[in-house]
């Protein structure tokens, strides 16, 4: 592979230098050059490698699907054969299976014909008895779908590249939706392939953090467990500031040194808010013509963590199950700190359940725990989120929905929880437990 900078071909002049479409890879990949780097690396070195099988996990926003992208298109100039593929819902082996018979038709590799679709072979056959001859032609179909398994398609696909000095890539998008035995059956044919048989196939996967406890747990998903795995760390404010400046150069365009400070620190580590404030900003001060000042800065911040509630924070809360929902509506009420004593006292819930509970929330970068194992709210899905989907009042309504100033922290005084009240017939009492509470209701 060639040189893995994080510099992307300079676009046109008139082209909005930020790209805040999920996945698309923008002019510039910040604050994962060491990431980049160390991939490259395990996959020069080959097969013998722990970086040669990799998992990138981090949060919704955090560039996962834009740095599967960049990586594939890096080893495809260099000759390796790309299988890209997304794990959503089942189907991944015959996705797999149907873009290796893609590959096959459009690389131009010797070999990989074999793969690319039906063969026929012919033999000749004769029957005689006494004076009676009978010849005819047999024809045999050989269908490599339907009669060879995937790791025999794989392993063939990596055999042809290791004969042309090359490589397979392997990548899986959102592998913490894949169905899991599926999941589990194609990481037992790369590692037999990759780490018995030493060929040339790397595998590369992207997931949200909750793999950590869906995906990778459990003794039959070994090797999810031993590859190498990076977790994709938040921009820092350095970074931020290269991120912005740089694309806006680049592209002949300027910005205030205030404006830039103001759009920095409302980035709050994240590559995707990071793009929604550039892209914005860039097209309210109509740049390059004009200079990006602190209004233009002003509304595409606003524009940006509009956005974030709707793509980012919104959906987090919702893939959560009901247990962790009511978790974390505990947790605002307590003043968005809690001990799992306070909590599980809250939603009547056992402490043993709630530390279960707060792991996973944990693994999955919704909270943050302290040495003293109190818990926090992080800024995936802030206060005001969880305040309007489980139906709390807001008293103060000038309380900002999420962003750098305040990143969504409601205070305690802030809310008044608004109680449950089912009618219940036998105890002629309505509930007194809080709406959205788990179990059954309580009248005292």
């Amino acid at each position: 592979m060639a040189n893995m900078e994080t510099q992307r071909p300079q676009e046109q002049p008139d082209k909005n230098p930020f790209s805040p479409s999920f996945g698309t890879v923008p002019v510039a990949l910040v604050g994962r050059d060491a990431i980049f780097a160390d991939l490259h690396e395990g996959l020069e070195v080959g097969p013998t490698d722990v970086r040669f099988t990799s998992l990138i996990l981090g949060l919704r926003g955090s560039g996962k699907t834009a740095m599967l992208t960049e990586i594939e298109e890096r080893v495809a100039r260099n000759g390796w054969v790309v299988i890209s593929v997304d794990g959503v819902a089942d189907g991944l082996l015959d996705r797999v299976s149907e873009m290796i018979a893609q590959a096959s038709r459009t690389y131009q590799t010797p070999g990989l014909d074999a793969l690319s679709g039906a063969r026929s072979t012919e033999r000749e056959r004769s029957v005689k008895v006494g004076f009676y001859h009978q010849a005819w032609i047999e024809k045999e179909i050989f269908y490599p779908n339907v009669n060879m398994g995937l790791r025999e398609r794989l392993t063939l696909l990596a055999e042809v590249a290791q004969r042309a000095d090359s490589g397979v890539l392997l990548t899986v998008d959102e592998l913490h939706s894949a169905n899991q035995d599926e999941a589990r059956r194609l990481a037992s044919d790369v590692q037999h392939i990759t780490k018995r048989s030493r060929l040339p196939l790397a595998f590369v996967g992207a997931g949200l953090l909750e793999m950590k406890y869906t995906v990778m747990e459990g003794h039959k998903n070994t090797f999810f467990k031993r590859i190498r795995r990076y977790d994709l760390p938040p921009l820092t404010h350095g970074d931020a500031l290269q991120g912005l400046r740089g694309p806006i150069h680049e592209m002949g365009g300027s910005i205030a040194k205030s404006a830039l400070r103001l759009a920095a620190s409302c980035v709050d580590g994240s590559p995707y808010k990071l793009q929604l404030i550039g892209h914005t900003a860039w097209q309210v001060a109509n740049a390059p013509t004009n200079e990006i000042d602190e209004l233009s800065v002003d509304l595409a911040i606003e524009s940006a963590e509009n956005t974030m509630l709707h793509n980012i924070s919104e959906p987090a809360f919702y893939d959560l199950s009901n247990n962790e929902q009511e978790y974390l509506i505990a947790l605002v009420t307590l003043g968005e700190k809690g001990t799992n004593s306070a909590i599980a006292q809250t939603t009547d819930t056992n402490e043993r359940t709630t530390r279960r509970i707060a792991r996973r929330l944990d693994l999955a970068g919704y909270i943050v725990r302290d040495s003293r194992g109190v818990a926090a709210l992080t800024g995936l899905v802030p206060a005001s989120v969880i305040i309007k989907e489980a139906g709390l009042d807001i008293e103060d309504t000038n309380v900002a929905p999420y962003g750098c100033s305040s990143a969504g922290t409601v205070s305690l005084s802030a809310v008044a929880v608004r109680p449950c009240r089912e009618w219940m017939p036998r105890s002629q009492a309505r509930c007194v437990l809080l709406l959205g509470h788990a179990g059954r209701c309580r009248s005292k």
